[in-house]
């Protein structure tokens, strides 16, 4: 009966998933991989790793973006005619015509593989959604802190701007649920630079309430503001994850209220619901590891039901369905965002990124591998004004020698250090993608990931505003799984697309582009009916709800004839 009563629940939660991004449901179609790269589009076949179109005007002629924000695929059903969109933001700013700062999103044709228009929102768009149960694209503007919706009726102009913010806009993030038995049109907004929980009305798109949950925090743990953010049906709670520290702060939101469940302060990450909704996952970069959450009863804080160990500063986590009808039974892969320049490794292990940091030379050894040098404040590169022996000062010998003081008569000690290295090495043979069977991790058979090598990784991100000189800001890599594969953007050791086959865990093939890739999405072939997509419509998904129910009575009722049939 207990694993009855388990199943029936996994059956329950596994239709009523937290939206992610709006077009995951489209995963298990034929289709094609969409890379977004700074000289245009690439539609490329995961079977033969072939480009079959390529893209490079908008529907006036004008060359696309040479940078890219988050891309959705979408459809649209105008007047019997099914229409499927890929919709991208772009990542170029620029001033209209009331002087405005302002962004374009472009709206595709996925199959006639062409621009067919573009609409103006708010600046830099980094996060957009595919709200398809309200035939709305959502676009985050972290320059003024709204979300701008778009109907796909008209794709010229947005309608709304819905406030996610307090006072001050800052980047965050958005959570839907397309089954109206759970959240209904309720939606919850995240940013990293204000301490409010924000909800909204995503029918009539207002902002509903912020919750202040500055009081809850653990004193001194950080915390400045909420990014990413996952739900459970399960137990009608929110995961969030902290900016600047503070690990996972966990929400009650049933009841229509919102309520602090618990500060998880030791795990942090991307967060994810897995498929069946049986469990949370929070792919923490900086940590090199998964945290699974399993969720508990309604305001009952979660626990944490296994760790994996990612090396090698993971992404975000696709997931693949191994088949079985166990509760978080798939294949969760990650493309890994290490840095890959071989000069900045010592023994074999990274002395020079942007989690452990570039600075503190005290060797030559250590400028041999990229360590900087910095003065007394930690900021600036160390530099001298008298020429010193290799005796002195080993880790600035360059300025033993005369010919390195420039004519104002200094001497800079590293000047090639981290960011700074003017010929890296790039070499990906020892990383690229990692996967883990995550059923058999819950499960306590397998504690670390796989490694899938030769997969590619992307050049370290460049210091931020006020970082030390030479130092290295965080890097991303976007990645979208279609069918077996998953495809992620790569810029070392080339531009390029990597695919990998989750099925088998090995490398597919890697497709070079002419330009470095932004974004990376995943388009069917044809625009097609799906039944997940009727849950817009209440009757259909009270239909859905009924025979749900229905098969867990069975289940409950037959007991120790679950495993048979459910085999069956």
């Amino acid at each position: 009966m207990r694993f009855s009563s388990f199943c029936m629940l996994g059956l329950l939660a596994s239709k009523t998933q937290a939206v992610l991004y709006g077009d995951e449901q489209f995963g298990d179609l034929p289709g094609r991989f969409w890379a977004f790269y700074s000289e245009g589009i690439a539609v490329i076949d995961p079977e033969s790793c072939s480009i079959e179109t390529t893209i490079t005007k908008d529907h006036e002629g004008k060359a696309l973006p040479t940078s890219w924000n988050d891309v959705v695929y979408m459809q649209y059903d105008n007047e019997g005619t099914l229409e499927g969109y890929v919709m991208a933001g772009s990542r170029v700013d620029y001033s209209n015509e009331l002087g405005e700062p302002v962004s374009d999103a472009y709206a595709i044709s996925s199959t006639d593989r062409k621009v067919v228009d573009t609409v103006q929102v708010g600046p830099r768009g980094v996060h957009t959604y595919a709200v398809w149960t309200q035939d709305e694209f959502w676009s985050h503007s972290d320059g003024d802190g709204h979300f701008y919706v778009v109907r796909l009726s008209d794709l010229s102009k947005h309608t709304h701007k819905v406030s996610a913010k307090s006072e001050v806009p800052a980047h965050g993030k958005l959570l839907w649920d397309e089954d109206p038995a759970t959240l209904g049109n309720r939606g919850f907004a995240t940013s990293t630079g204000e301490q409010f929980l924000f909800e909204l009305d995503i029918a009539t798109k207002q902002q509903l309430t912020k919750y202040d949950y500055s009081s809850d925090l653990i004193p001194g743990s950080g915390c400045r503001g909420l990014h990413a953010i996952a739900y459970s049906a399960i137990n009608q709670h929110l995961y969030t994850e902290c900016s600047g520290g503070g690990g996972v702060l966990e929400f009650d939101v049933s009841n229509g209220a919102i309520a602090f469940v618990h500060q998880h302060n030791n795990a942090t990450g991307a967060l994810y619901e897995t498929p069946d909704g049986s469990f949370v996952v929070a792919s923490n970069k900086g940590g090199d590891m998964l945290h699974v959450f399993s969720p508990s009863g309604s305001g009952s804080k979660s626990s944490i039901e296994t760790e994996i160990q990612v090396p090698g500063h993971p992404s975000t986590v696709s997931f693949l369905s191994n088949g079985n009808a166990g509760a978080g039974d798939y294949i969760a892969c990650s493309p890994l965002t290490e840095n890959l320049n071989q000069k900045h490794r010592k023994d074999g292990e990274l002395v020079c990124d942007y989690y452990v940091g570039c600075t503190g030379a005290t060797t030559a050894e250590d400028v041999e591998h990229g360590i900087c040098l910095h003065d007394d404040g930690g900021m600036l590169l160390k530099k001298v004004t008298e020429a010193l022996t290799a005796d002195d000062s080993p880790a600035c010998s360059r300025c033993a020698d005369s010919a390195n003081f420039d004519d104002d008569g200094a001497c800079v000690c590293t000047p090639s250090c981290g960011s700074c290295d003017p010929a890296p090495t790039y070499d990906d043979s020892s990383s690229g993608y990692m996967c883990v069977d995550l059923g058999a991790a819950i499960a306590g058979t397998v504690t670390e990931a796989t490694l899938i090598p030769n997969t590619g990784g992307m050049k370290q991100g460049k210091p931020y505003g006020g970082s030390a000189d030479c130092s290295f800001g965080r890097t991303y890599r976007t990645h979208k799984r279609g069918g077996i594969y998953d495809a992620s953007v790569a810029s070392a050791p080339e531009n390029s697309i990597h695919i990998i086959n989750m099925q088998t865990q090995s490398k597919q093939c890697e497709v070079a582009l002419p330009g470095q890739p932004s974004k990376v999405t995943y388009a069917p072939l044809q625009p097609t009916k799906l039944d997940a997509q009727e849950g817009s419509s209440m009757k259909a998904s009270s239909a859905k709800r009924a025979h749900l129910f229905f098969m867990s009575w069975m289940m409950v009722t037959v007991g120790s004839m679950v495993f048979t049939w459910a085999t069956w």
